[in-house]
């Protein structure tokens, strides 16, 4: 192998865990960083190491990372971009002009004018030309605007996935992978050791149901919204699911709405409407803003997910077969004998796949 086809991984957050998910990448000299996200445990928001890469032989100085991608604007992948531009002002930062739009309704207070300018928009199919590498970016559903990113180096490729899902949303389609054959897979893959999840619809019904039960009795439902592109998903369910349902939104997520009608995602009807228009009535509210103490409403702060179950998790990985799939995003099933990924592709006369579960701050050298 020559020296400019090696790969190195580390992850700085976001190995076997959900949190600040962010992936150091070294393809022969060029560094790269994957996602550059913050984490919440306990209350406390916090941020990928950094400092740990200076503790390696490969790199001595934060300004030798030269180009940073972002999957999709999550929090988790994303919001700790600030922080990281503080330490290298010079690096090149990739994100999708709607994960920018997103992003900046988010986190755009936090970057100087000069850091924003650091940011490029870039398309699906879109290729751009690196010394002896060459990046392209994919469709990777879960929310509009994600993308996967592949690298294509000394005869080798070599496939990010960040967050994805193979099945439509209410928002975007499916993922499109790309028509060559991937070397190493390095994926975010929340479900992969978690063998009884399957889709939870069950829980998205959950929702429904209580909405549907709490205004039958005349109550106000308040959503305090973190991550608003969820918001909006859940929003649109709500309006498709429950059509006597109104929906009121705040100005900041207004905005965000406003950017997927500009691309033909539609949003807007009779029965979504602006916050500044809210009646005194039953209703289901949509905002980022704490609710306010002068009206009382029920505070529903259920979730649902947008990533792959096990068994698509699994299928993703047999249909791309990757020589080697580095599983990252992935905490441990905490159910009785578990089973992962590899134990349910390994003995698959097809699969050529070895599978590396990473721990935060460990390197590999592919």
């Amino acid at each position: 192998m020559k020296t400019n086809d090696k790969i190195i991984f580390m992850a700085l957050d976001g190995a076997q865990n959900v949190g600040a998910n962010c992936y150091y990448l070294k393809i022969g000299t060029t560094n790269f960083l994957l996602d550059c996200g913050c984490g919440r445990s306990d209350g406390v928001n916090f941020s990928p190491q950094f400092n740990a890469l200076l503790q390696t032989p490969y790199l001595q100085d934060f300004h030798q990372i030269s180009h940073v991608f972002i999957s999709h604007a999550h929090l988790d992948h994303v919001a700790a971009l600030p922080d990281f531009l503080k330490l290298n002002e010079r690096a090149n930062v990739y994100m999708t002009d709607l994960t920018w739009q997103i992003t900046r309704l988010q986190i755009g207070n936090r970057l100087s004018a000069a850091e924003q300018e650091k940011i490029f928009r870039v398309a699906f199919l879109q290729e751009i030309p690196l010394p002896e590498i060459s990046v392209s970016f994919h469709q990777a559903g879960h929310i509009p605007g994600a993308m996967m990113t592949l690298f294509n180096f000394g005869g080798r490729r070599l496939l990010y996935t960040g967050d994805y899902s193979t099945f439509s949303t209410q928002l975007v389609g499916a993922a499109i992978l790309p028509d060559v054959d991937i070397d190493v897979l390095i994926i975010c893959g929340l479900h992969a050791k978690h063998s009884s999840y399957r889709t939870n619809d069950a829980a998205i019904q959950k929702i429904l149901f209580h909405i549907r039960r709490s205004i039958s009795f005349g109550k106000k439902i308040y959503f305090q919204i973190n991550q608003i592109s969820k918001g909006i998903e859940l929003a649109t369910m709500i309006n498709k699911f429950l059509p006597d349902v109104e929906i009121f939104i705040d100005a900041q997520i207004m905005k965000l709405v406003h950017c997927f009608e500009e691309l033909h995602i539609p949003i807007i009807n009779e029965r979504i409407r602006p916050l500044e228009f809210f009646a005194d009535k039953p209703c289901v509210v949509f905002s980022t803003e704490p609710p306010p103490r002068y009206k009382r409403f029920e505070i529903i702060r259920k979730s649902f997910s947008l990533h792959d179950d096990f068994q698509s998790v699994a299928n993703f990985v047999r249909k791309i077969n990757p020589k080697i799939c580095i599983v990252v995003h992935s905490p441990p099933d905490r159910t009785y004998n578990p089973r992962t990924i590899e134990q349910v592709l390994m003995n698959e006369p097809d699969s050529r796949t070895n599978f590396i579960f990473p721990k935060n701050f460990e390197p590999f050298e592919i």
